[in-house]
């Protein structure tokens, strides 16, 4: 499989047969190589792990550039796409544990927690948000057009014998119990200054072969800022050396 980064947290996954879309989004700082919406067309199916517009803004645009894409989601992006002019019929709705077979991909549904952002990471982009607040109040909309709707979820994905994890935002759920022998975990890296310690627990309980990490961009400021992973690689390395640590470039494939 070949796994590619196109900014913020949408992710190809591509088997040479099937090719999977999760999340995709268009970066909206110009500063930033962003990848156009025509690079989302052409994939076997578009996946949603929850609501928020940095995973779904773009798709009724993408809807209309690929006029054949399956959508899969829950109830809630639902009802936001339909909204926003996506023919409910291109769109499947999935549920927690259901289990989705697309080409030679199974795929299974988890419910999963949302990140809760931290103080500090809030107070760093304060000043952004004070001096850009024309640009803050219409990102600020148009995310509560976009509600999440208390439905967030991470794609367990088997192909070939290989098993990912993928997560749109990462918040640990202790009480539930996720895959073992993960070969690798997409791990959401934003809204956050201590990743490390808020993956700690998770990443040795299930010990991925390859962290593979996304969603750390300042993909909307000034509601976003770029989150370091060095500190996060680092913690990574000393607890777990045997653990690959991938910090992926924009449109460069990955092999797994």
């Amino acid at each position: 499989m070949k796994i590619t980064w196109y900014g913020t947290a949408t992710i190809g996954i591509d088997d040479g047969k099937t090719r999977l879309i999760f999340d995709p989004f268009v970066r909206m700082n110009k500063k930033l190589e962003t990848s156009p919406i025509e690079a989302f067309a052409g994939f076997d199916a578009v996946l949603i792990t929850h609501g928020h517009f940095d995973h779904i803004y773009s798709i009724p645009e993408l809807a209309k550039v690929d006029e054949k894409v399956p959508i899969y989601c829950t109830g809630a992006p639902k009802k936001t796409l339909v909204k926003k002019g996506v023919p409910e019929e291109r769109i499947k709705v999935f549920g927690y544990n259901d289990v989705l077979e697309i080409g030679d991909f199974k795929i299974r549904v988890h419910q999963f927690r949302h990140i809760v952002f931290d103080p500090v990471y809030i107070l760093s982009v304060v000043p952004r948000c004070i001096l850009n607040f024309p640009k803050l109040f219409w990102v600020a909309y148009t995310n509560r057009t976009m509600p999440m709707g208390g439905e967030i979820v991470a794609f367990e994905i088997e192909n070939g014998g290989k098993k990912i994890f993928l997560t749109g935002s990462f918040r640990d759920c202790p009480e539930r119990e996720f895959p073992k022998d993960i070969d690798m975990l997409i791990l959401a890296n934003g809204g956050s200054v201590f990743v490390p310690e808020k993956t700690k627990d998770f990443i040795a309980k299930y010990h991925p072969k390859k962290i593979f990490v996304d969603h750390f961009d300042d993909a909307f400021p000034p509601l976003t800022r770029d989150v370091s992973v060095e500190r996060l690689r680092r913690t990574v390395e000393k607890n777990h050396p045997d653990i690959e640590f991938i910090k992926p470039e924009i449109g460069e494939a990955v092999e797994l």
